[in-house]
């Protein structure tokens, strides 16, 4: 790894930075430096997830702005449970104004700077929010940061933004962090968003060494604020910045990857390349057009269960893939037609949703008032 090849070149582990956007991904960054080093040495290296490297820096420094360094880390339920109070306390309709819209609406504000002074001041914001029926967004928005401030305590959002408040305030920090840090390292740099992008802005500006290893063509996070022009923009950003593209492909075959390449190419802004593998052509791709969901539904379930007939396939030998979890439907009811078991990975199944079994209960109910395990 390039941590391991700064350590080797008698780099101090001290002025490295390595963000992650997992905590998985960072522990085995942690793992492959401490065999490198020892454990001892290893405590010295800034290894983690934004969120956490942010917080150990904040630890130190939340003072500065006038949170104690022991301020509490508020999760997503007990953001929620402030917000609840608070629309409660302005006797808004919390089926309206609901905490976890509210908090979402608040949590993209802080992921592109915005306090709530910037928010209620930003004309198209104001107009969404009353178009949506929710005048008083803002409002909450400033009414939950006080709460906040107030309680000693900051939540993930806040870990970023206000890491950028601190920066920015008080450039003897600014200046403290950015002497620390010599090199600088990010992974998935295409998944982040405004805030992040600034604050690295800022600490990489006296060394510029930076080292980010991304791909424009796998941003899909943008619904959680990841802005793919950070990436694209990374060469105007650090001037001479040298650009290493790993196109060869281990796991798909050509006929494969000419596909992804045809359709990533149809993308107007991009870093170009040309995916390539040593793994030969292999089969040829279908496109098949239905008419509606439960049709293609059925036809991959009859693909499956031909398929299996066919070439003595096995049912692990299958996967599906689904742009949202509401797409599910058609192909478990499908599926269970032919008597084909399935496993959901990242979610519920659709007849294990909470509000499906309820809506199937009442339905059996109504078909058999005597069964009590439906009631």
């Amino acid at each position: 790894t390039r941590i391991a090849h700064l350590l080797k070149m008698g780099v101090d582990a001290f002025n490295i930075l390595a963000l992650t956007f997992t905590n998985k991904a960072a522990a085995e960054m942690k793992e492959r430096i401490e065999k490198i080093l020892g454990n001892n040495e290893a405590r010295n290296l800034y290894i983690g997830t934004f969120h956490s490297v942010f917080a150990r820096i904040m630890r130190a420094e939340a003072h500065k702005i006038g949170y104690p360094n022991s301020f509490t880390i508020y999760d997503s339920d007990d953001s929620k449970s402030v917000l609840k109070t608070i629309i409660n306390e302005n006797n808004l309709d919390d089926k309206l104004y609901k905490p976890q819209y509210v908090l979402g609406r608040i949590s993209a504000a802080k992921n592109n700077l915005m306090g709530p002074v910037e928010y209620m001041q930003d004309h198209f914001i104001q107009q969404e929010d009353a178009r949506s029926g929710r005048p008083l967004m803002g409002q909450l928005y400033g009414q939950y940061a006080a709460r906040c401030f107030k309680n000693g305590a900051m939540d993930f959002d806040d870990l970023l933004f206000k890491m950028y408040e601190l920066l920015v305030k008080h450039p003897d920090v600014m200046a403290k962090y950015q002497h620390k840090f010599r090199y600088i390292l990010i992974d998935e740099y295409q998944d982040t968003n405004i805030a992040q992008y600034q604050i690295i802005k800022l600490l990489g500006a006296v060394h510029e060494n930076i080292c980010v290893v991304g791909d424009d063509a796998q941003s899909i996070y943008s619904f959680r604020g990841a802005t793919i022009e950070n990436i694209l923009k990374f060469q105007k950003d650090y001037e001479g910045a040298k650009v290493v593209k790993l196109e060869q492909n281990y796991r798909s075959t050509q006929n494969i990857l000419n596909v992804a390449n045809k359709v990533i190419g149809l993308n107007k802004n991009q870093i170009p390349k040309n995916l390539w593998t040593d793994n030969g052509e292999g089969e040829k791709l279908s496109l098949v057009r239905t008419l509606t969901d439960n049709d293609e539904g059925r036809f991959v379930a009859d693909a499956i269960a031909e398929q299996k007939l066919r070439n003595h396939y096995y049912n692990k030998d299958f996967a599906i893939l689904y742009r949202t979890n509401a797409q599910s439907r058609s192909f478990e009811e499908s599926l269970r037609r032919h008597n084909i078991p399935y496993r959901i990975f990242g979610g519920l199944s659709f007849y294990q949703r909470k509000e499906i079994k309820d809506f199937i209960a009442y339905l059996r109910v109504v078909n058999n008032p005597q069964d009590e395990e439906a009631v």
